[in-house]
C-alpha cells in the first residue's frame, strides 16, 4: 500500500469518526456530528448541499431576471420607444413572430428588423444636457433591523 492510499484511509477514518479521535482508533457507531455515516455519505451530503447553495445563489436569480425581461419584451407595442442591447434607441413600427421592426434615428423610411431577445426594453432617450433627477431609494435595513 502506497503512502497516498494510506493517507486516504486515514482521512476516511477521521471523517467517519467525526474528527474528534485520532486517525488510528475506531469510532463508535453514533459519535460525531453525522452519527455513524461513512466518508462517502458525508461527501455526497456536502455535494448536495453545494448544489443547493449554487441553485439559490446563481440559477434562481438569473431565471427571475430573464422572466422579468421577457415580460418587458412582451409588453412592447407598436409606437413604443425602445433601447437595444447595443444601446440604440428606436421606435417600434411593426412586430412579427420573432422580430421587432424598428426605425432608428432620423431616417423615418428605414426600418430594421431586430430579434426580440436583442431589445432591452422600453425607454425614451434623454436628449437634454441635464442629468435626470435621481429618485431616492428607500434605505435597506440590515439583517438584524439595524440602520
Amino acid at each position: 500500500m502506497n503512502s497516498f492510499t494510506a493517507f486516504l484511509l486515514d482521512v476516511n477514518t477521521v471523517i467517519a469518526s467525526g474528527g474528534g479521535e485520532a486517525a488510528g482508533t475506531q469510532a463508535s457507531a453514533d459519535s460525531g456530528f453525522f452519527g455513524g455515516m461513512n466518508g462517502v455519505t458525508v461527501i455526497i451530503f456536502y455535494i448536495v448541499a453545494l448544489i443547493l447553495i449554487m441553485y439559490f445563489l446563481s440559477v434562481r436569480p438569473t431565471r427571475k431576471r430573464e422572466k422579468a425581461l421577457a415580460e418587458q419584451r412582451n409588453a412592447i407595442q407598436v409606437g413604443d420607444m425602445v433601447v437595444t442591447n447595443s444601446g440604440f434607441f428606436g421606435k417600434v413600427v411593426d412586430i412579427t413572430f420573432d422580430c421587432f421592426v424598428i426605425e432608428f434615428g432620423m431616417n423615418k423610411g428605414v426600418s430594421v428588423p431586430v430579434i426580440k431577445s436583442e431589445v432591452f426594453g422600453k425607454r425614451e432617450p434623454n436628449m437634454s444636457n441635464e442629468a435626470p433627477p435621481q429618485e431616492e431609494e428607500p434605505k435597506k435595513k440590515g439583517l438584524f433591523k439595524r440602520g
